[in-house]
């Protein structure tokens, strides 16, 4: 119970006490009030009466004393009048029953009301002549009580739900401050950080606040100096200082990361070459030699939005696009090349002082980085054959072979027959809530192979189906829960962000997920590929889902980035899949001071870190020396098909 509601309840308990006690009070008053009213009304009747009688009439008339007694006695105020002489014998008697009107008869029944008989001698000269009784009626002293107590009830209960509303708001007016450390510490629990602004002006909430705040802006604190430690760090490992693109050293290590993940395995790589761009610096100078360079990184990376985009050295670029087929690959180059053409223009620079060109190759799981960019420099040569400003696309490798139109039946009729399966690989760790399978998509094919995502992603990107298969992923996944034909325990699946930004599919969604909560026996998480262009907002709504349907959050190919690290200020995912490469060559020592304040980075939201790609055994153990406990890869166990 909340302290709100103790309060509430205490409350409302004393008013319900005072209520009564008032009550019973008032109760007692009145009714020793009306019965001492109806002691004295009788009483001086019984003298008035009496002095009436001894004065006026005739006492050896008793016509005339009877008529006197009858007019006092029909007032209705009295239920007897009796006049007795010396010897006891009635001369005069009046008497009526009691008649209550206007009184609900339980409070009759319930409430006793006593009328004293009162009497009054009447003297005869020296002698006594008789004694005057009179006894008042309690009919009009019930309705008196009854009237009196019910004005009483409705004032008292108007008061009390005054008294009610006033306290009800402001004791919320009080707990506001309170409510909002409630938040503060809830926001705690999921690794968020809120300052309250207003402080309140009640001491004890007052002190409250204040530590919360204080507490919370030191862990924030923390969390900031860890960030960055990190980004600074990571600038001066893989960026390059005079464009701010990633350098060669990067490029190396995301290509091989990306062949050996399921999903980025294929895909188009795009070179640019500006054959002695260098040397312009003497004919420029340095400043306008470093606004040209800087111009035509950021036309390259402007034009390749969501990809990777590298420098290699003074005069190449290169751009890894995964799932990106090569003609899409070429219309971005081509539209890349001709505003470097108007820069080199805006410089005042001729078409032969520099040869700018580019190549595109497509690349493969089986591909080598290595003959990638031979091909790469070999197809540039190609392109300068035509012109300067050129590019061509590598038509001897690996292509997709299938035109767009095939594609897109083959992927509907995949979906409609249940061509696409699933493959598992499993995450090992000594945090056992952690421990899953991932799930994989693969596309069987008509001769019954098992074909990887790489096979069919880059043209069902082309063809804008990303959002229809990963619903179909997971109502699959669903299917797959209520047959229990899963591998047991927890799982997790990869959703990319088309289905995540598409407001048409967005019911189908939560009602996938509500499914998923129903059938599912252990832990679910849902993946976000790291690298996607999302929204914070966007992940925010779909953190705050998740947790609704009680599905984990994981972040995969998690990178040392300014942008992710700045998506873990705002979001707490349950883990982060990092690829081991990146983690071995980022931290080198566990006791560097990169590892230590990315460590405290990741305790201060109590975020797990799962090393990927682990393919050899050297890994492993380098991993281990990091502290590194979660991993997956082909070295810790192969990739299974499931169904």
């Amino acid at each position: 119970m909340t302290l709100f509601k103790q309060i509430m309840i205490a409350i409302m308990s004393f008013g319900l006490a005072i209520f009564i006690a008032v009550g019973i009070l008032n109760f007692t008053t009145i009714n020793n009030y009306i019965s001492s009213q109806l002691s004295a009304n009788a009483r001086h009747t019984a003298n008035s009466l009496g002095l009436a009688i001894k004065t006026v009439a005739d006492l050896n008339d008793v016509s005339t004393i009877e008529a006197m007694v009858n007019s006092m006695f029909d007032s209705g105020y009295y239920s007897m009048i009796k006049l007795v002489d010396v010897d006891g014998n009635a001369l005069v008697e009046n008497t009526q029953e009691t008649v209550v009107e206007g009184v609900p008869s339980w409070f009759v029944k319930n409430i006793k009301l006593s009328a004293p008989i009162e009497s009054s001698e009447i003297m005869d000269g020296w002698s006594k002549f008789g004694t005057l009784y009179v006894q008042s009626n309690t009919g009009i002293a019930y309705y008196e009580l009854y009237t009196i107590l019910k004005n009483v009830f409705y004032i008292l209960t108007v008061i009390s739900i005054i008294a009610l509303f006033v306290s009800y708001f402001g004791i919320k007016f009080i707990f506001i401050p309170l409510k909002k450390v409630q938040i503060q510490a809830e926001a705690i629990l999921g690794n968020r950080f809120i300052i309250q602004d207003k402080i309140p002006f009640t001491v004890d909430v007052r002190r409250i606040v204040l530590a919360m705040n204080s507490m919370v802006g030191k862990v924030k604190d923390i969390f900031e100096q860890s960030a960055k430690t990190l980004s600074k760090y990571e600038d001066l490992l893989y960026k390059d200082d005079q464009t701010g693109l990633f350098n060669r050293r990067y490029f190396q290590n995301k290509f091989d990361d990306y062949l050996s993940s399921e999903e980025y395995s294929s895909g188009s790589v795009m070179m640019v070459s500006c054959k002695e761009l260098d040397k312009l610096k003497k004919d420029l100078g340095f400043e306008k030699w470093n606004n040209l360079v800087v111009s035509i990184a950021n036309s390259i990376s402007s034009h390749t939005s969501g990809m990777l985009c590298s420098r290699l050295n003074d005069n190449d670029f290169i751009v890894i696009a995964p799932s990106v087929t090569s003609s899409r690959l070429f219309h971005i180059g081509e539209n890349t090349l001709l505003q470097i053409k108007e820069i080199f223009e805006k410089f005042d620079l001729k078409n032969d002082d520099c040869f700018v060109n580019s190549s595109v190759v497509e690349y493969s799981y089986d591909s080598k980085l290595k003959n990638i960019m031979i091909i790469s420099d070999i197809t540039i040569l190609r392109a300068k054959e035509i012109g300067n400003f050129k590019i061509k696309v590598y038509d001897e490798g690996s292509e997709i072979l299938l035109g767009k139109e095939q594609y897109r039946q083959l992927i509907i009729d995949s979906i409609e027959n249940n061509m696409f399966k699933f493959a598992g690989q499993k995450v090992v760790s000594v945090i056992k809530e952690i421990e899953h399978h991932e799930l994989f998509l693969r596309l069987v094919d008509k001769d019954g192979r098992w074909q990887m995502a790489s096979y069919f992603m880059p043209m069902v990107n082309e063809l804008n189906f990303a959002a229809k298969i990963d619903l179909y992923v997971l109502n699959k996944a669903v299917n797959m829960f209520k047959e229990k034909t899963l591998p047991q325990g927890a799982i997790s699946i990869n959703l990319g962000k088309e289905v995540l930004t598409s407001t048409y599919y967005f019911s189908e969604i939560e009602a996938a997920f509500r499914q998923i909560r129903q059938n599912a026996t252990g832990k679910v998480y849902i993946e976000i590929p790291n690298k996607d262009e999302l929204d914070t907002s966007i992940l925010i709504n779909l953190h705050r889902k998740l947790l609704e349907f009680g599905i984990g959050l994981g972040f995969d190919h998690f990178g040392f980035d300014a942008k992710s690290i700045e998506r873990i200020r705002e979001i707490t995912p349950d883990y982060v899949k990092i690829p081991a490469r990146d983690l071995i060559d980022f931290f080198g020592e566990s006791s560097s001071e990169q590892k230590h304040s990315f460590d405290t980075m990741m305790r201060s939201k109590d975020i797990n870190i799962i090393a990927i790609s682990v393919e050899s055994k050297e890994q492993k153990e380098k991993l281990e020396s990091l502290g590194i406990v979660s991993m997956q890869g082909m070295f810790i166990e192969e990739t299974k098909n499931i169904g």
